[in-house]
Parts: C-alpha cells; structure tokens; sequence
C-alpha cells in the first residue's frame, strides 16, 4: 500500500489528498467548506433518509468520486485515513478520546477501521482524539505526531501551538502529550468583532503599515498585563476618542486576544516553545512571541499544511507494525 486518501476533516473544512507514503508526498488536492457541522446539519434534516454513518459514507462516495474525475486517477479501493472532527458526536462515528500521557509515535492512537461494504467501497481507518481531565482535541494530536516526525531538533519535550478558532497549547515530555489547554481566541474574537458592542468599533483589512501594527503590539501587550473583560471596552473608548482608526482597533482587539493567550507561556520558562501555524497566523503568532519576549522555534507553515498528513503516515505505520490484521484482506 503505497498510496491513500488522507482526510482531514474540520468542523468547517474539508480537505482531500491522494498521498503516497514515501516521502509523504501530496498527489492530488481537494478542499471544499463541507466541514462536519454542516454535513450533521444536513444529515439532522433528512433523518428518515439513512443512519448518520451511511449518510456520511454517502457524502464521502461523492467527494471521492469528484476527486477521480478531477484528477482522472482511479481511486477505488484505495485506504481512506480520516482525522480530526469525524471521529465526534457530530462525524462518522463517535469515538472514545485518548487517555494522556499520550506518545507522538501515534502507538497510543484510539481508532477505528472499517472494512469495505456496499455503503462505502474503501477500506475506512478513522482516528479519534485526546482528552485530558477537563479538556479534548480531535485533529491536533495527528498533526502534532507528523510535526514530531518532521522536525530533528526537538528532544522530546516543549509546547506545541495550535493557534486557531480554539487554539491548543500542547505539552510534551519524553515525546509524549503530558498535558494541554485550549484557548477559544478565534471564536472569541469572531464574536467580539461581529455580536457585540465592539462590532462598530472595529473594520478588518488585509493592508498593513506602522500605525496597524503599533496598534498590535499595544494589544499584545495589554492582554498579556489586563484582565481582558476590562481590556476589551479599551477597544470602545479608542474608538470613541479617536485614539485608533477603526482598522487599527480591529489589530488592537486581535492584540489582545493573543496576548492574552500567550502571556501564560510565561510559565514555561523551562520549556522550548515551538510555533505550528498556518500561514493566515503565522506571523500574528510569532509577532506577539517576540512583543512577550518568549524564546520560540517558529515552524514552517508548508509543514503545518500536511502535518495531519504526515501524522496519518506515522499512523499506518504504527498499526502495521502492532495490527497488521486488521487490514488483512482490505487493502
């Protein structure tokens, strides 16, 4: 089995990639807004149609066939390896989370396979998440596993970040998950920009200049000092008294929230902190590391584009290696 589907599924994305496992190079791509809610949501208003499982099999038939005509490559049979928010309450099949400490080999992965069946004619390895005591994540430990395998210098131990709708911070000791958080800024800040009082204060742009960015590096600052439900009605008062465009603001507020999610890696003084983000957040991420002054390794954002692949691989290869059997006859 040297090529596969890799799907990495968000609550809001969906992402569709013929891999093949030498080297871990990406064939073919295919990415679409289906995330989990909607296709739940879909599912949620057709219930007499199907059982959720055969109702996503269905979408995903759709999906897959898209991607041969697109690619004109035959995909039938192929092994379909699935992360991230699939394995909920709202994917595929819900499954148990992991139990931390949890090893970045991707030996301690909780998963699930699917033989071949009239529903769905490709051989289906679903992989679920972690849990701490208080705390899940579907989708980041499989990216955290392939960054582990991609990356040389890191001796087993550090934080991880995940900035995202629901940042995570990730703990790593002797190359195992020890602990992590998750941060909800994103959401936060969709929220505070679009529903609340602050939403006339503030205007999005993609343009950038001295004045955006001195208004960054104030709210990085004050959100790593302030207790942020005062901080937040700064935005207002800046408003109100001209001290910042409503541009500027809109930098100020995301100022505030990553600095506020940042300022507690004060604590972590002792550990390497390492930066995994995407382009879109990169350089908001790494900015705010270095406002803080917080030693970070900032991590390239192609390799964060097909961690969750990478992971994937080291996943098979994991279950070849202990669980041979459950492939037998499947691929």
């Amino acid at each position: 089995m040297n090529t596969f589907l890799s799907c990495d599924w968000g609550t809001s994305s969906f992402r569709l990639r013929l891999v093949s496992r030498t080297g871990g190079h990406v064939l073919q791509e295919y990415t679409s807004p289906d995330g989990v809610q909607q296709i739940y949501n879909a599912y949620q208003q057709e219930l007499q149609s199907s059982d959720r499982e055969s109702y996503f099999f269905a979408f995903l038939n759709n999906k897959i066939s898209a991607f041969s005509m697109q690619t004109d490559i035959d995909l039938d049979g192929l092994l379909l390896v699935c992360s991230g928010m699939a394995s909920s309450s709202i994917g595929i099949k819900s499954l148990a989370y992991a139990g931390l400490p949890f090893s970045c080999s991707g030996r301690d992965v909780v998963f699930h396979f699917f033989k071949p069946s009239a529903n769905f004619g490709h051989p289906l390895l679903l992989v679920s998440g972690v849990r701490a005591e208080e705390d899940v994540m579907r989708g980041e430990e499989t990216q955290l596993i392939g960054v582990m395998a991609k990356i040389k210098d890191v001796k087993g131990n550090g934080m991880f970040i995940f900035p995202g709708t629901h940042s995570k911070h990730v703990a790593v000791q002797n190359q195992k998950i020890s602990n992590f958080q998750t941060f909800m800024t994103g959401e936060v800040y969709s929220l505070m920009s679009r529903a609340s009082i602050l939403s006339k204060s503030v205007s999005s742009s993609d343009s950038q200049g001295p004045e955006m960015e001195k208004a960054f590096e104030q709210g990085v600052a004050d959100g790593a000092e302030q207790n942020l439900l005062s901080a937040f009605f700064k935005v207002r008062a800046k408003d109100l008294f001209g001290k910042f465009n409503k541009f500027e603001n809109s930098q100020y507020l995301s100022g505030l929230l990553i600095g506020n999610e940042l300022g507690n890696l004060a604590d972590e003084s002792g550990n390497s902190v390492f930066l995994c983000s995407d382009a879109r957040l990169s350089g908001y991420y790494s900015k705010a590391l270095q406002i803080l002054d917080i030693p970070s390794t900032v991590l390239s954002p192609e390799l964060l584009r097909y961690a969750a692949v990478y992971g994937q691989i080291e996943i098979i290869n994991q279950i070849e290696m202990h669980e041979k059997d459950i492939f037998l006859g499947c691929l």
